[in-house]
């Protein structure tokens, strides 16, 4: 079975991933703030999903110029 991926397909894939990782941080903030989990773990997921979301853009970035 061969599919062919559409460019415009690729950047909505990520585009969804990057919306669900800042969902989470603010979550994660938001459970913080509540006392709910340890502030500190909480912020360790958050740097970690910055990360992320910046090489995602990247990538998204690259697949635009294509």
């Amino acid at each position: 079975m061969n599919r062919q991926v559409e460019l415009k397909d690729i950047v909505e894939l990520i585009d969804e991933k990057i919306d669900g990782l800042n969902q989470q941080n603010g979550a994660g903030i938001l459970m913080g703030l509540a006392g709910w989990v340890n502030e500190d773990k909480v912020n360790t997921v958050i740097e970690s999903n910055k990360i992320v979301i910046k090489e995602l853009t990247d990538l998204r970035m690259k697949a635009l110029e294509l």
